[in-house]
């Protein structure tokens, strides 16, 4: 007897879903897609509950007759491609012919379409991929698929399902990518009954962007137009000093299709190669146009992927695209300009802070030689050490080590009352190791404490603390206007007086834009928007995917990016504060995310380790 059986249709169709649609953004990807290819002029996005409920996609576009609107319900039933050959030369969105049968036989379907020249137009109804009726409609011109109760027949697919806030936010950059990609359609997207984004039509990328990324990405931008053997790059890539902490702004688009390609991430790192720090990411949106016969698009199920016939020339493209915008960018400067640094006390003790503007201050243009410095634990606190790095130069400049271990930074006598961490007893610094690493040393032998892992328990433990008051903020002359995505502004109308806790002082500003007033004293004063972008990002990932809930404590572990960073270099007075402070936390010996603080080496181990004894 036979073991091997065809599957059902039914089957086979929940299959095909389960690698082409994983969550709501996929469904309105793919819709959003048929609609570009019916040459729609507007595309309308309308769901609820995060797309759990409802997803409608309505477009403007060819529409279908009768039979097509039947036919395109059927497995690889498509208009796209007609040969063997036509795969090799794709200039459609979709051409599989797999995403509406599949999406089908997951959900309640209805599809309404009517062709511009026809008097009526024709009304499908498809549940869990069983064909309910056909009949014929009036509609307007166009097709509208509204698809009702997301996995309703697979439970535990939807179990998968994170929360509304996460959802929410793939639809959006899902729908943002497909519209960038498209700046001549007019998009519209309404959540729960409430218009998101509204962007007309034209031709001008530069209007989308900055209405869909906001106006400080615009302002922080160069343009890119490049071409070279065929292959064209264009677009907008971010000036150094506007980055994120993770690559999920870099867009790439092959022929109009978002793609993710480590050939153009690559060449995106080389290109800004030392010009940024490390660890840290441009914000990219780069079209490439390029001959669908030297690109191949049906590697992945999704169409997220792509393989090209000549990767290096597409690397080349684009490093030499973005080379020559960047240094274009660069404009000499006839003054210097302070950006000092704000004292660490200020963020401990809530201190107010002085500022010295430029002509006050000279920032020193010739590099320091890089001196390999000593360190004697009988130094007193009050003599003499030897020159160190400039503060700014050392942060600043990427091609230098950072192997110096330096001794006390501050000059001047700086006598205070006595270090001391639990368990270690009195304490003195003695110096500092590659700026990361503060060395001190007790009794009970040498102690090597993470300056940034100590200030990220302070902040955490200031934040979640009941009693503790507002911190200290710092007043902005000219408050800055940021623009939000609509779960972004939610977070921040829900959580604003966790964020007042935390320093900041935000006003609504219009729809999904807001107003910053004030910011912590230990802020970057420099690229606000982009370091808030990334904050709520981060409390957005940590939600409870069942209670659907952002708790002080996901928004105070996501609030330590203000902590110290390795690399920066620290005081002898604002080591001493961070010491003080971290002596007094509950939880002194680790960070909110579980690493130590503070490592012990005892002199019995030191002994042992030099062979003094067995």
């Amino acid at each position: 007897m036979s073991l091997i059986r065809i599957l059902p249709e039914t089957v086979s169709n929940q299959i095909a879903a389960g690698e082409v649609v994983d969550r709501p953004a996929s469904v309105i990807k793919e819709l959003i897609e048929n609609a570009i290819d019916a040459k729609a002029g507007k595309i309308s996005v309308i769901i609820e509950n995060a797309g759990k409920k409802l997803i409608s996609v309505i477009d403007d576009g060819c529409g279908m007759d009768c039979d097509d609107a039947i036919l395109c319900l059927e497995a690889h039933a498509t208009s796209k491609i007609k040969v063997e050959s036509d795969i090799n030369n794709i200039c459609t969105m979709g051409f599989r012919g797999e995403a509406l049968p599949s999406i089908a036989s997951i959900s309640r379907l209805r599809l309404r379409t009517k062709q511009t020249d026809m008097i009526e137009g024709t009304e499908v109804l498809v549940h869990g991929g069983r064909f309910i009726s056909e009949t014929p409609i009036g509609c307007a011109p166009g097709t509208e698929i509204r698809i009702a109760d997301l996995f309703f027949n697979i439970p535990a697919r939807k179990k998968f399902l994170k929360s509304n806030t996460t959802e929410e936010k793939h639809i959006y950059s899902t729908f943002t990518l497909l519209a960038l990609a498209n700046p001549n359609i007019t998009f519209e997207l309404k959540i729960d009954g409430k218009v998101t984004v509204s962007s007309p039509g034209e031709k001008s990328l530069l209007s989308r962007l900055r209405l869909l990324l906001g106006k400080d990405l615009v302002h922080s931008s160069v343009s890119v137009d490049y071409e070279h053997s065929g292959v064209h790059v264009h677009g907008y890539v971010s000036k150094p000093g506007y980055v994120r902490n993770n690559r999920r702004e870099q867009r790439i688009f092959i022929n109009g299709r978002p793609i993710k390609t480590n050939i153009a991430f690559s060449a995106i790192r080389d290109a800004y190669n030392t010009r940024i720090m490390k660890g840290t990411y441009p914000v990219i949106t780069l079209f490439i146009e390029i001959n669908p016969i030297e690109v191949d698009i049906n590697v992945h199920p999704a169409k997220h992927e792509a393989r090209f016939k000549n990767e290096r020339l597409i690397s080349s493209v684009i490093y030499q695209g973005i080379t020559n915008s960047l240094q274009l960018s660069i404009k000499p400067v006839a003054t210097a300009v302070s950006t000092q640094k704000i004292p660490l006390n200020s963020i401990l003790q809530g201190a107010e802070v002085s500022y010295t503007t430029a002509e006050e201050k000279t920032i020193e243009n010739e590099p320091l030689p890089l001196i390999n410095q000593y360190f004697s634990s009988t130094k007193n606190i009050d003599e003499s050490v030897p020159p160190v790095l400039n503060k700014q130069q050392n942060r600043n400049n990427v091609n230098q080590p950072h192997n110096v271990l330096r001794s006390e930074l501050d000059t001047k006598p700086n006598i205070k009352a006595e270090l001391t961490l639990p368990g270690s007893g009195i304490i003195k610094v003695i110096g500092l190791l590659d700026d990361t690493y503060i060395l001190a040393t007790s009794d009970i032998g040498l102690i090597v404490i993470d300056q940034h892992a100590a200030h990220e328990r302070i902040l955490f433990e200031k934040l979640l603390n009941e009693n503790s008051v507002k911190s200290h903020s710092q007043k902005l002359l000219l408050p800055i206007t940021i623009h939000l995505t609509r779960t972004e502004s939610n977070i921040i109308k829900k959580y604003n007086t966790i964020f007042y806790k935390l320093g900041f002082e935000i006003e609504p500003f219009g729809d999904n834009t807001v107003l910053i007033t004030a910011i912590p004293p230990d802020f970057p004063m420099d690229n606000i928007s982009s370091l808030i972008s990334d904050l709520l990002d981060d409390i957005i990932n940590s939600n409870d995917s069942k209670h659907n809930r952002v708790n002080e404590a996901s928004i105070a572990s996501s609030a330590c990016r203000l902590a110290v960073k390795a690399h920066d270099s620290l005081s002898l007075s604002e080591t001493e504060e961070l010491l003080r402070t971290l002596s007094q936390c509950n939880l002194p010996f680790t960070c909110p995310h579980g690493r130590p603080t503070v490592i012990n080496i005892s002199l019995k181990e030191l002994e042992k380790r030099f062979g003094r004894k067995l």
